[in-house]
């Protein structure tokens, strides 16, 4: 059985290595080039010459521009040319997803709208940052608004405006559902009918005490808890479908929204966001079966499905801005929004792994995860949406980033989740505290990578770069793989070739100069040969060859 993703992408452009089996060097080594041993890197910067020589056989290579800039604004301009290089590797091939079957092109479900998310972030970096002292002075002698003995049955009012912080409450009647250890279930009173039952909401009170919660405690760390309960309020409401137009097709599954950690009043010490809850709120999309809400169907299977997954990332969001507000209480502002949503993807990960039975670090194929029901049903409704957003970055890498400033959107949060994961796996033997650790960081953005993975995190960069072309097609060393997920054969599914993998790879041709801009983070791929006995000299152009250059060029044999 095939395993579908959310959406068909028609990519153009790809590149089949051959697997080889000899051990190549441990990274880019040099600079300058020289002999090539099968899977052996060798980088250079900008405005230098590099020696690609194959010894006595015939040699193709992978030549990887990458700009390594950390400042996500920077875009550079490169010109790339080689002499002595033989005639140009095999040609492109047009691909299609062989996961899914060609005829549920036109029927394809909606994926989660990830452009909504990111204005909601702005909404609460520009309104919301400035109140950060006001906050922490008020959370030292906070009255609890929700009660901390609610019981099944009870009716609570809340805002569930989920657009404007701090102005026009939507205030819902809200009837208590069930009650967990660590999760508070609410349901809208005005969400259409029929719905979840009381036993669904007992089993989603359950699912979040006993996954959820600790799952991403134990990786991120503790959110607040403001209104001193234990508890996460976790409401299902008609206001979230609202946010997805009539046949969209994207849909919103949830959200958190910071304005709820703040205080509503204001004192001669604090400034107040009128509207917020002050408390910990997670909402979530309601089942609509009958479409009553802009004619989008919603099945309660529909939002069940989808429903753990939103949970497990917007808990991370929540925690992320509840320990930079009250926990790191040094922190300035709000995580800078890619970092912030790549680590709420890493939670889908890390509950795929826990649902599967799978773990990082072993390489995971398309052939582990139609191993059984179980692994099959994890990566569909927790790890899908990541591959989805990886394949469209990998698909344009040379003008996506994972850092990329503004609008994080589908490209830039998979690129994000995907270095995020190659760093953890490059640095440690499990995950251990470095998800914490980000979070816990007053640093934010590129500068709370360099603080817990070092300040040679630019290089760490580049060859995550060359491994998006290289891993599970070369025997790189350890720093050019990816080592938890076997990409290229999960796309190309049950066929077990790597002829549709998203890659864009430009054959070069002699004496032919190519040229380019990339923004910092992103990355541009060529292949070249050269004869045996013979030799080639690449020459990247574009910025000063000072250290520190923002280009790189990184050359790596494959045959």
């Amino acid at each position: 059985m095939a395993l579908p993703f959310a959406r068909i992408s028609m990519l153009a452009t790809s590149l089949a290595f051959t697997t080889l089996a000899a051990c190549g060097g441990d990274g880019p080594s040099g600079p300058g080039g020289g002999t090539f041993s099968l899977g052996q890197a060798f980088s250079v910067e900008s405005g230098r010459e590099m020696r690609v020589l194959p010894g006595s056989t015939n040699g193709e290579f992978i030549a990887v521009v990458a700009n390594v800039a950390l400042d996500s604004n920077t875009q550079s301009s490169f010109s790339l040319r080689g002499s002595g290089l033989g005639a140009p590797p095999g040609g492109s091939v047009f691909q299609r997803n062989p996961l899914e079957p060609t005829q549920v092109a036109t029927t394809v479900a909606p994926l989660r709208d990830a452009q909504f998310e990111s204005g909601l972030r702005d909404r609460e970096r520009t309104e919301l940052t400035p109140k950060f002292a006001a906050a922490r002075s008020w959370n030292a002698s906070r009255v609890p608004r929700l009660p901390s003995n609610l019981a099944v049955g009870d009716l609570v009012s809340a805002n569930v405006n989920p657009l404007e912080p701090c102005t026009n409450a939507m205030m819902h009647p809200l009837r208590v559902v069930a009650v967990g250890t660590k999760a508070l279930i609410l349901a809208d009173t005005l969400n259409p009918k029929p719905g979840f039952t009381t036993a669904d909401y007992q089993r989603y009170a359950a699912r979040f005490d006993t996954l959820v919660y600790p799952l991403d405690v134990a990786a991120f760390g503790t959110p607040s808890d403001i209104d001193q309960n234990g508890r996460v309020a976790i409401v299902f409401t008609r206001a979230v479908n609202e946010l997805t137009p009539r046949s969209a097709t994207t849909y919103v599954g949830g959200l958190t929204f910071s304005r709820d950690l703040f205080p509503q009043l204001a004192t001669s010490r604090t400034t107040a966001c009128q509207t917020s809850n002050e408390g910990e709120f997670v909402y979530l999309m309601a089942p609509d079966p009958n479409g009553t809400i802009n004619g989008n169907r919603r099945t309660n299977g529909f939002v069940d499905t989808n429903t753990t997954a939103v949970l497990a990332h917007e808990l991370v969001h929540l925690i992320n801005a509840s320990r930079k507000l009250y926990v790191n209480t040094s922190a300035a502002v709000f995580e800078a929004k890619w970092l912030d949503e790549g680590l709420a993807h890493i939670a889908e990960e890390l509950m795929f792994y826990r649902e599967s039975g799978l773990s990082p670090r072993t390489n995971i194929d398309y052939a582990a995860l139609v191993a059984s029901n179980r692994s099959r049903s994890a990566y569909l409704t927790d790890m899908g949406g990541n591959a989805a957003r990886y394949r469209d970055f990998i698909a344009s890498t040379g003008s996506a980033s994972p850092y990329r400033a503004g609008d994080p959107g589908v490209s830039t949060r998979g690129g994000a989740w995907s270095l995020l994961r190659y760093l953890a796996d490059r640095t440690g033997t499990t995950d251990g505290t470095v998800w914490s650790r980000l979070v816990d960081n007053t640093a934010v953005g590129t500068a709370n990578l360099q603080a817990v993975f070092g300040r040679d995190v630019s290089a760490m960069i580049r060859d995550w770069m060359v491994s998006i072309a290289v891993d599970d097609a070369a025997a790189t060393g350890p720093e050019l793989q990816q080592r938890s997920w076997n990409w290229r054969f999960i796309f190309a599914g049950s066929e077990g070739v790597s002829v549709f993998y998203p890659l864009s790879v430009t054959p070069m041709t002699n004496a032919t100069s190519y040229t380019g801009t990339i923004p910092a983070g992103g990355s541009v791929y060529y292949r070249l040969s050269v004869a045996a006995n013979d030799s080639a000299s690449i020459t990247l152009g574009g910025q000063s060859g000072a250290a520190g250059s923002n280009l790189q060029l990184v050359i790596v044999r494959t045959k």
